[in-house]
């Protein structure tokens, strides 16, 4: 897996990322608080697991990188230009 966390809500958890392109290396560390402890696992199992990475998105965003479903994170070097709309 390309995401992983260290720590626990509500408070600081440090994330670490890195790029799924084949044979990149590229990969980033950074540190979020966060204040919402979240649903339980009891509640809600999926939103448990999920709840650092949904809090998380707007910041890897902001850095530049992106989640492409089938193929994970992708760090900015292997971005995909957005194809030209057809008129």
């Amino acid at each position: 897996m390309s995401l992983t966390t260290a720590g626990k809500t509500p408070g600081p958890v440090r994330f670490y990322l890195a790029c799924d392109h084949h044979g990149c290396t590229t990969h980033t560390t950074f540190d979020l608080v966060i204040p919402d402890p979240g649903p339980s696992r009891d509640d809600d199992l999926w939103g448990h697991l999920l709840h650092h990475t949904h809090t998380a998105t707007p910041h890897i965003k902001e850095l530049g990188w992106s989640y492409i479903h089938g193929n994970g994170y992708t760090c900015p070097t292997h971005q995909v230009p957005a194809l030209p709309s057809a008129s």
